[in-house]
């Protein structure tokens, strides 16, 4: 009896599972199509969020290590695409290699009445790259922990200038969406773009405010005391009003530079699609309250010190949000564990260094209780040493750049500005490899069109050179042969790769449509009416974010080394 029951409920339980699939496939069929978009575009939202919350959290990780750094040593100077920052395990030895300088740096946290000479502790030698340079006639250094001001504002740039590339990076993936034609209108993908830029600036200014105020509590600890406000601050703040109006200034000012940067227009209608200045305030207010084959990579599921141009600083009663706020303001972009040595061969010893003359400089005496000092010694890399990594990916950017028709000139010329030929470097977009391409916008594209694959690149393919160069060199393909096909002129085009490389294609449209649209075919007709050289001063006068002028004059300088 007891089996006939179960052999009756097993069918009984298949058939009503059934008709519960086919009711909600009913509904679906029968889901009005605007609820059916709603779902999609909930969808595709999710899915960016997936890499958004990735970088998010790389971004709190690597806040958290340079707070550490900035505790101990008063600087939380890390690695880069172009430099190489290693710490020891007790945090008093550092070694930077500044590629793009071309130098090697040792330096160690003392005591502040220790002797400077025995600070190296019998270290004669420096490795790098798998080669030794001697120390005998490096240039030494000595410089005091004391937590200034000026070197405050060296450590919130860092952040500001981070934000900015986010910033640019959001505006390469929303064109990456645009030209793929998923049937999602514009709209909605830029408005999604400007919402990010908004949430970007509105993470850093408690970020901002951080460290202000581990420079204020490091002050406190050491017995220095705060920046004394001048008269002319005093009148600059009684000018506006005080602290209050200040804050509220700030967002204003904030608001207008933001809105230059992420105001975008459709292609056909010219409708802004961002928020109206009034909201992106309250927003901001509410902060301050609270193709040839390629070979398949494995599928993924998913500093520098500035001159300060800022007005003058608020009184001391300023809070570190207020303070935060301002250098947003002044700051937005115009019209955006310990890191370790990859293994290495056996090193050898250089003997092609060119002899670095004994320079001591002392610096003045601390005007401070600074608790430590740190004795540095620099030396120059081989003469050679740029040139020795560039070789070695030589043949493969040939063969990927006849592959894609691309001139090999212009991929090195890139993989030297981008990385100084090194395929372990690391961006704080994050950019991985030899040719730093963003997973989700670059080799996202790569992936789709090439590969076959609708999802990111994985970093640890792109640390991989055979893939990263293939990638980079077809990802400047797309740039040349479909994004920027319009543009008749090469060396016109050539420029305008070049950008938008940097900052995407629609960056670069935007800096010749008088509407700041992204429009690339309208774009076209205003640069096919110009010389190859007045595009280029034309890009360097109206792109939109200043480091993408500095790499078209930095890739452009460097084609003719590699041709």
């Amino acid at each position: 009896m007891c089996i006939a029951v179960v052999l009756n409920v097993v069918p009984a339980l298949a058939t009503a599972d059934s008709f519960a699939e086919l009711d909600r496939e009913a509904k679906r069929v029968n889901q009005p199509q605007k609820e059916k978009f709603a779902e999609f575009y909930q969808w595709l939202d999710n899915y960016l969020s997936e890499y958004e919350a990735w970088r998010d959290e790389y971004t709190s990780n690597l806040d958290k290590e340079r707070e550490l750094l900035i505790d101990q040593w008063g600087s939380g100077e890390v690695s880069d695409s172009t430099k190489s920052v290693e710490y020891s395990d007790s945090n008093t030895v550092k070694k930077v290699v500044d590629y793009e300088g071309n130098t090697a740096t040792i330096s160690v946290l003392v005591d502040m009445d220790s002797d400077s000479a025995s600070a190296l502790n019998g270290l004669s030698e420096l490795e790098v790259d798998g080669q030794i340079l001697s120390l005998e006639n490096a240039n030494e250094a000595i410089a005091y922990v004391d937590y200034s001001p000026e070197q405050e504002k060296t450590e919130k740039q860092f952040i500001i200038d981070q934000i900015q590339m986010q910033m640019r990076e959001l505006d390469v993936q929303a064109e990456r969406l645009i030209r793929s034609n998923t049937g999602i209108p514009e709209s909605f993908i830029y408005e999604r773009a400007h919402k990010k830029k908004i949430a970007l600036l509105q993470t850093a200014a408690p970020r901002i405010a951080s460290i202000s105020e581990q420079f204020k509590a490091k002050r406190k600890e050491l017995d220095i005391p705060e920046p004394v406000k001048t008269e002319h601050k005093k009148a600059d703040d009684e000018k506006v009003g005080g602290t209050a109006v200040i804050a509220n200034k700030a967002d204003v000012e904030s608001t207008a530079k933001v809105e230059q940067v992420v105001s975008v227009e459709s292609d056909e209608t010219k409708t802004n699609v961002m928020a109206d200045a009034s909201t992106i305030t309250k927003a901001n207010a509410n902060v301050e309250a609270k193709s040839p084959g390629v070979v398949a990579p494995k599928e993924s599921a998913t500093q520098t010190e500035v001159t300060d141009t800022r007005k003058p600083s608020l009184s001391v009663e300023e809070t570190p949000k207020q303070q935060a706020a301002t250098e947003l303001a002044e700051q937005s972009p115009k019209p955006q564990s310990k890191p370790q040595l990859t293994t290495q061969p056996t090193p050898t010893v250089v003997s092609d260094v060119e002899p670095a003359k004994t320079v001591t400089v002392q610096a003045s005496k601390p005007s401070n209780n600074a608790a430590k000092k740190v004795v540095s010694y620099k030396v120059k890399l081989p003469e050679n040493a740029l040139k020795t990594r560039a070789s070695t990916y030589q043949p493969l950017v040939e063969k990927e750049s006849e592959r894609w028709e691309i001139d090999a000139a212009l991929v090195m010329a890139i993989m030297h500005s981008e990385s100084s030929f090194r395929p372990d470097a690391k961006s704080h977009v994050p950019a991985f490899g030899l040719m730093q391409v963003v997973p989700n916008s670059a080799g996202h594209d790569v992936n789709k069109l090439f590969r076959k694959i609708d999802s990111p690149m994985s970093p640890t393919d792109l640390y991989v050179p055979p893939i990263n160069v293939e990638t980079g060199t077809a990802y400047l393909n797309i740039l040349d042969k479909r994004y920027l096909k319009f543009v008749t002129n090469d060396e016109a085009r050539l420029y305008c790769v070049i950008a938008a490389y940097n900052t995407g294609a629609g960056n670069v449209a935007k800096a010749f449509n008088k509407d700041r649209s992204t429009n690339i075919r309208k774009a076209a007709v205003v640069i096919n009416s110009m010389t190859p050289d007045e595009v280029y001063n034309h890009l360097l006068e109206n792109l939109p974010y200043d480091e993408t002028k500095n790499y078209l004059r930095k890739v452009k300088g460097r084609i003719s080394m590699y041709q």
